[in-house]
């Protein structure tokens, strides 16, 4: 029904477009029969006042003639007037009517593509939303239950959109399998024993395991984000450079304490002047060490950002490296010398 009311209505406003076209088109062509009827008719007139003026009349006669003749001159000029200003709008319409017509004939086109395209994601939105409400994910029987469920790969019966298959029921199951705990285990006797089969080894080798994180192994990119250079200088202007927002654009996605935290990348140079006994080398490890922040300064120009008061950053490195590293910020601003 809604599919035949709106072709319905799509024909009427075609039927009216072209209603429309067809009445400007009859205006236009009779524009142009009476410009060209006033232009014949008006040299008619003026070549017969012309012949009056040449016939031997009274005195009086010629008189009256001649006031006619100069009237007529005057509706002459103003109906050439109008007529240039008729002919100008008839070739512009004459000119532009295909323009428009092709213009409106291409806009209702589109209109039609567009509503075809709602129409069809319409469809679309509609039979996903069924195919949603209608899919049923049914859990797996366990093993040794006494109830039967259906198997969750089974297409579910009957149509999509029937709300039946939203209330299924089904068996709770009669024996509940409890597994194991790998805690301590009570003996007859009353006392408290660790397993025979779990060795405190294992048991504390297992957790070490279920609690290792993840680590990431790089920092996030950069968002890029659009900058506008006018509308920084604009803020800029007539301002002290001290109190002169510095646009986030132009930092680095980290924190301070994260870039010092990074000094401690070749911490084994420190390590490896501990173990020499010439105080030489150990300086050489010691200046290697110091200029060894400057590694990853190639291709980072940008300022990280200042560090919260109160904000920390851990780097937890025991398991590569051997290190961890906690920073804290505990002041809003550096000491300054006296």
């Amino acid at each position: 029904a809604d599919d035949s009311g709106d072709e319905s209505v799509s024909q009427t406003d075609k039927t009216e477009l072209q209603s429309t076209l067809r009445t400007l088109s009859s205006k236009v062509e009779d524009l142009s029969t009476c410009n060209d009827l006033i232009a014949k008719h008006g040299t008619a007139l003026q070549r017969s006042l012309s012949e009056l003026e040449t016939l031997r009349l009274p005195a009086d006669s010629t008189e009256k003639i001649k006031q006619v003749n100069e009237r007529a001159t005057l509706f002459r000029i103003t109906s050439n007037a109008m007529i240039n200003a008729c002919r100008d709008f008839l070739v512009l319409a004459q000119t532009h009517s295909k323009k428009w017509q092709k213009s409106l004939q291409h806009e209702r086109d589109q209109r039609i593509r567009l509503e075809e395209t709602l129409e069809q994601l319409a469809k679309q939105h509609n039979h996903l939303e069924r195919a949603f409400r209608g899919a049923t994910v049914l859990p797996a029987s366990a093993p040794g239950t006494g109830g039967s469920a259906k198997d969750p790969c089974c297409p579910a019966k009957g149509d999509l959109s029937d709300e039946d298959d939203d209330n299924e029921f089904f068996d709770a199951p009669e024996i509940i399998t409890v597994p194991e705990s790998m805690g301590h285990k009570r003996t007859g006797s009353n006392i408290s024993g660790t397993s025979s089969d779990i060795s405190l080894e294992e048991q504390y080798k297992h957790q070490v395991e279920d609690t290792k994180k993840e680590k990431r192994t790089r920092i996030p990119y950069k968002p890029n984000y659009s900058l506008n250079l006018w509308s920084i200088m604009k803020n800029c202007i007539g301002k002290e450079l001290s109190k002169i927002p510095m646009p986030v654009n132009f930092n680095e996605p980290l924190s301070m304490l994260q870039r010092l935290t990074e000094d401690l990348e070749y911490h084994e140079l420190l390590d490896r002047a501990a173990r020499c006994e010439s105080s030489l080398e150990q300086l050489c490890y010691v200046a290697a060490f110091t200029v060894s922040s400057y590694s990853t300064t190639v291709f980072r120009t940008s300022k990280p950002f200042n560090p919260l008061l109160g904000e920390t950053f851990e780097l937890d490195r025991l398991e590569e490296n051997g290190y961890r590293s906690l920073c804290e910020q505990v002041r809003p601003a550096p000491l300054r010398p006296p």
